[in-house]
């Protein structure tokens, strides 16, 4: 029997592998090496059944093809992931079926990851720090008035609010986190269970150099700093190194859709186009779910999704927002992306945060940098919970302030509207928005 963990595994097997060849090709950086691999699993593919169609209808053996799990395990769902059961390469088998018209559409499993599985920025143990409100990054280098949260606070904590956190799971007995999962639907789409713990930390600093446990403690404890009164959903889609599908976010994206989550925290990403993981996104957004996802380590103008809307510009009142990461002098880190598709940054180098066990580590990256925008939308929620996500979305936009002015003229306009002030977004005061800069 397959298991959702070897087929996980079986997926990082396949991304370090085409990691390993292209490391021969000369004069290729590694940035522009990870944005020249297309990752998927390479024994599946994931359909969604035309309407009416049951998937007994569909003739899987004569492709060579089987079940190998529904989507969200429902009986009479029509979204599957199917295996390849004749040794056809997954592209191939994609061409045989996309245009059977029992078939809605068909496509790659594609792996997504934490932005740091790829480029990573190692955690680094901050002993006795406790991260608060004025001192969040080594040597509290952010300036408190950076987001305004002290003065946010007094506003409103996120009481009444739930983030959904898809990573690597997280320490579920964390003494600073515990309280915030109290009582919140949980799930595990890498085991397949209800338990989304963390693995433990491997046992040398070799090993725990090439893993991403611990990611999901961090970026759930970011969301706390923000909304400390807001409940967190933890949901493991990632594994120990980092690496996921396509397949698994999505169901994750529809679990917390369907669990009462009001913001989705992602905090990952793949540079190719899954047109199911859209779909559940824009459903979510449309049930009233604000979704917030990282743009990506490859100091790249690629997109990222499902942070990137498909389109050469970020939408305004869309619900989804792309974040990268600034320094606390308000310049682009060297490891984030840029672009018109992002919608604003966020503090995303050596940020201090929970992380296991027991314990607190500075971690950089606009995985970083995103749990504080989707602790500033819980905020918002947690005032004024009628709003529609697009309008959460304007309210995060309009209390920003531009930050075009402290960067490169190859980065103007290609930061979104800028560094949020959370405190402006919830007394609906705007900020200094960008405006066209010249050289001049």
């Amino acid at each position: 029997m397959v298991t959702k963990a070897s087929i996980q595994s079986l997926a990082t097997a396949v991304a370090l592998l085409v990691a390993l060849c292209l490391l021969v090709l000369p004069g290729a950086t590694d940035d522009a090496r990870a944005l020249e691999m297309e990752r998927f699993v390479p024994d599946q593919i994931v359909v969604k059944l035309a309407k009416g169609v049951r998937i007994g209808d569909v003739n899987l053996r004569g492709y060579g093809l089987q079940v190998q799990e529904s989507f969200l395990n429902q009986a009479n769902t029509d979204i599957y992931l199917l295996k390849i059961t004749d040794g056809s390469s997954a592209k191939d088998k994609l061409g045989q079926i996309a245009n059977d018209p029992l078939i809605k559409y068909a496509e790659l499993n594609y792996l997504s990851a934490a932005p740091e599985a790829n480029r990573r920025h190692y955690a680094f143990p901050a002993g006795d720090a406790t991260p608060t409100t004025r001192n969040y990054s080594r040597d509290a280098s952010y300036p408190d008035s950076a987001l305004n949260l002290t003065a946010a606070q007094l506003i409103s904590k996120g009481a009444g609010a739930t983030v959904a956190v898809l990573d690597t799971g997280a320490q579920l007995n964390h003494p600073a986190l515990k309280a915030r999962f109290a009582g919140v639907p949980k799930y595990d789409f890498v085991d397949d269970d209800t338990d989304p713990s963390e693995p433990r930390l491997a046992t040398t600093e070799q090993q725990r150099s090439q893993e991403a446990v611990g990611h999901g403690t961090h970026v759930a404890g970011i969301v706390k700093l923000v909304a400390p009164q807001a409940s967190i959903m933890p949901l493991r889609v990632l594994d120990r190194e980092g690496y996921g599908t396509t397949f698994h976010v999505a169901e994750a994206i529809a679990y917390a859709d369907g669990n009462g989550a009001d913001v989705i925290n992602l905090s990952l990403g793949t540079p190719s186009w899954s047109m199911l993981q859209r779909e559940k996104v824009n459903e979510a957004i449309s049930h009233g779910v604000v979704v917030v996802a990282a743009a990506g380590n490859y100091n790249s103008e690629q997109p990222q999704y499902p942070a990137s809307n498909f389109l050469p510009a970020a939408l305004d009142k869309d619900g989804l927002l792309a974040v990268t990461s600034v320094s606390a002098a308000q310049k682009k880190s060297d490891f984030a992306n840029y672009g018109t598709w992002v919608d604003i940054v966020a503090p995303g180098e050596e940020i201090l945060s929970t992380y296991p066990v027991n314990a607190y580590a500075y971690w950089s990256g606009t995985s970083m940098a995103t749990p504080f925008v989707s602790g500033e939308a819980a905020l918002i929620h947690s005032v004024a919970n009628s709003l529609e996500p697009g309008s959460v979305e304007e309210r995060i936009r309009l209390g920003a302030s531009c930050v075009d002015q402290n960067n490169q003229i190859a980065y103007w306009g290609k930061l979104g509207v800028g560094e949020p002030d959370v405190y402006a977004s919830l007394m609906q005061v705007e900020g200094k928005h960008c405006v066209p800069l010249t050289n001049s």
